[in-house]
């Protein structure tokens, strides 16, 4: 698959690790429900939400959609654990204009808030991949070349090594806000 968009959106993280599946569920749901052309939603982690969220939250995510038409030269990535090896190297291939990532964020604040950091100036080791692995460094490369935001979501519970699939009640309710701000990222609102 080509990554040749000029807006990448990426979710990082993993969903047998509770809140750690912040970042790829997000990538679900925005393809899913903004009618991504592309189709790539994972079918398993779609039923989770639908059978799953409280439906006032999955009524709220299904209006952030209503009207709205993405620009074509948005792609959205399922990037897993893998993305700051396997993903970000790949800007000096492409000619992106922005690269937003969708991630859990440890930051001093409640659980289930939702930020838009800024690499260059988040603080190192703030934002450390709960599989220890420092992520500012390769982000703030890839600034060099083009806007990069990262839309974080405070984690409540993040349960390495331990497997435990779905989200925190606390991290479901932030997805309308976290939605409202990538697509303000992107510029559709």
């Amino acid at each position: 698959m080509p990554y040749d968009s000029e807006i990448i959106v990426i979710g990082c993280g993993n969903i047998l690790f509770k809140d750690d599946g912040f970042g790829p569920i997000m990538i679900n749901i925005l393809q899913k429900y903004s009618n991504d052309k592309n189709d790539y939603y994972d079918p398993a982690v779609t039923a989770y939400v639908e059978d799953e969220f409280d439906k006032d939250v999955l009524n709220q995510i299904k209006e952030k959609f209503e009207g709205i038409t993405l620009p074509e030269s948005v792609q959205f990535v399922d990037g897993g654990t893998a993305a700051p090896t396997n993903f970000f190297p790949l800007y000096e291939e492409y000619d992106w204009k922005k690269l937003i990532v969708v991630d859990v964020v440890e930051f001093n604040d409640e659980p289930g808030t939702v930020e838009v950091f800024d690499p260059n100036v988040m603080q190192v080791g703030k934002y450390d991949n709960p599989h220890g692995m420092t992520v500012e460094e390769p982000l703030q490369k890839i600034s060099e070349k083009c806007d990069v935001v990262v839309v974080g979501c405070k984690p409540a519970e993040i349960p390495t090594p331990d497997v435990d699939v779905g989200l925190t009640e606390t991290v479901i309710k932030a997805i309308p806000e976290a939605i409202d701000l990538i697509l303000k990222e992107i510029g559709v609102k």
